[in-house]
């Protein structure tokens, strides 16, 4: 979280998140959740993982919120993604 962050590195949540997105040009959740889908894209093309297990590995509140976030960034869901990138490997 930005609160964890902040406190680690010893500047207020605020001035973090303002610093980050000047910097970044996107907010510390956004990439965060940027990360979170390159990850779930590696262990869907190179695990067996459940659609399940990969969103709770990767701390997503429930699975539909992951398959959303998924196909947000990806534009497709993470079935279809796997079915498409696995073939290819």
């Amino acid at each position: 979280t930005v609160k964890k962050v902040s406190s680690k590195i010893g500047l207020s949540s605020d001035y973090l998140t303002r610093l980050f997105k000047k910097e970044m040009n996107l907010t510390i959740s956004e990439f965060i959740t940027q990360e979170k889908i390159e990850e779930a894209k590696r262990l869907l093309i190179g695990s067996n993982h459940t659609l399940l297990e990969i969103s709770n590995l990767l701390h997503f509140s429930d699975q539909s919120y992951f398959t959303k976030s998924f196909k947000k960034v990806t534009g497709m869901t993470p079935k279809v993604y796997r079915n498409r990138y696995k073939l290819l490997s």
